[in-house]
């Protein structure tokens, strides 16, 4: 059993498709970051006292009209106003990149994640079938449910440890650019909730391997798995969508 999962490891470290998308994906990071560090602007004094005129100034109508309607029934509406209207920054002109919003910029890589995670499992089991790389094995480990447990455990544990560096390399270079060119400010609990989205996202590309894979070692081959990932998104969601509207924010 090490024997096996040695090598599982050993095999997914060596793939190269592995690494050029490690690659890909830290270039593409790069390029971003690099974007957003030449647009981006730190305010001067003169226009954040005139953004957060402008914030005080929409947080009085706020309360003066009941919260815009969106103020939840029975609730707080002073409140809600100063939660989503205090902050000064979205009212500047042009707004400089912002520490704080890192969570929801993690959330929106989820997508790239599931996709790496995806690609990954599907390559990973589907190209042993067609080099006949897994018949080899299981010339020595017969047991074909324990190899294929064992290759999905070891596929979803790379694809974690990927997406999760990838992530972290993201998080630290954001955390570069808005330290030179943006503004640092934090709101409370931002440390849990970064962490905890790269936590959640670094499962979704784990889970996004393991189906990938599983897909690809029924169908033995990676087109397959690939295949039936993309009629399930593009047709079989669309329809369970107009179907069951509710079922929408699980799939």
């Amino acid at each position: 059993m090490t024997g096996l999962v040695s090598s599982e490891w050993l095999r997914f470290r060596s793939r190269r498709l592995v690494k050029v998308l490690a690659v890909v994906t830290a270039v593409g990071i790069g390029v971003a970051l690099a974007i957003g560090f030449v647009q981006s602007h730190p305010p001067t004094d003169a226009e954040l006292a005139r953004a957060e005129r402008r914030s005080d100034r929409v947080t009085r109508q706020c309360i003066e009209q009941g919260g815009f309607g969106g103020a939840p029934d029975g609730g707080d509406v002073e409140a809600f106003c100063g939660e989503q209207f205090e902050d000064p920054a979205p009212f500047l002109r042009d707004p400089p990149i912002r520490l704080g919003e890192l969570p929801e910029v993690l959330r929106n890589t989820a997508f790239i994640s599931i996709l790496i995670g995806l690609v990954i499992g599907a390559s990973a089991v589907g190209a042993s079938w067609q080099t006949g790389t897994m018949t080899t094995i299981l010339t020595w480990e017969p047991r074909r449910v324990r190899v294929g447990l064992v290759r999905l455990s070891v596929v979803a544990v790379g694809a974690f440890a990927l997406a999760v560096a990838l992530l972290a390399l993201l998080s630290g270079l954001f955390w570069v650019v808005t330290s030179i060119r943006g503004v640092t400010d934090i709101p409370s609990g931002w440390w849990t909730e970064t962490g905890s989205v790269i936590a959640r996202v670094g499962l979704l590309a784990a889970s996004a391997s393991v189906i990938g894979g599983g897909v690809a070692m029924i169908g033995r081959n990676t087109a397959a798995a690939l295949g039936a990932v993309f009629v399930y998104v593009a047709v079989l969601e669309g329809i369970v969508r107009s179907l069951r509207p509710a079922l929408g924010r699980f799939l």
